[in-house]
């Protein structure tokens, strides 16, 4: 314990004896002055919403068609999935039929010149494609829905091909 004393008092004592040398603070000291200006902006900092983000692993995506498929192996083997809709419409030409059947889906539309004054009356429920066929069925005129273009035509309807009674 004496000896822990003794060192402590011999430590503070030369601690003391060596800070003699030291220069006192100045608060005034004018050769190193440093001038600290506000930072300014022309606007304000930008928005932050959030810094951290979710954010999943990369992977290869598999593939969505086989070679020589039409339809991807997902889609194979089950129904296409279409919106069903209801279609009022009262002794309108078969120009508006085919606009409005084709808005469903926001499609274009193309009509026969042939067949584009002749009105019809339809207030039915399906999908574009059950409603095209009610329409065709309706008014004896042939109605295409292109999917794949995206377009819906309405075209005067072809007669039957003549047959001979033996085929």
């Amino acid at each position: 314990m004496r000896a822990t004393l003794a060192l402590t008092i011999v430590l503070l004592g030369g601690a003391v004896g060596c800070a003699s040398g030291f220069k006192p603070y100045d608060p005034i000291d004018h050769t190193k002055r440093t001038i600290f200006m506000p930072s300014v902006r022309a606007v304000g900092p930008e928005p932050v919403y959030a810094r951290t983000r979710w954010v999943y692993a990369p992977e290869v995506l598999p593939n969505r068609e086989r070679e020589g498929d039409s339809e991807g192996p997902a889609l194979r083997g089950s129904p296409r999935l279409r919106s069903v809709f209801h279609l009022a419409l009262k002794n309108a030409t078969l120009e508006e039929t085919a606009r409005v059947l084709a808005a469903t889906s926001r499609y274009s539309s193309y009509t026969a010149p042939s067949i584009a004054s002749e009105k019809i009356s339809v207030d039915n429920l399906g999908t574009i494609d059950e409603l095209a066929q009610i329409i065709g069925s309706k008014a004896h005129v042939q109605v295409i829905v292109d999917h794949q273009n995206k377009e819906v035509r309405f075209l005067a309807a072809r007669g039957e091909q003549p047959r001979l009674f033996e085929e």
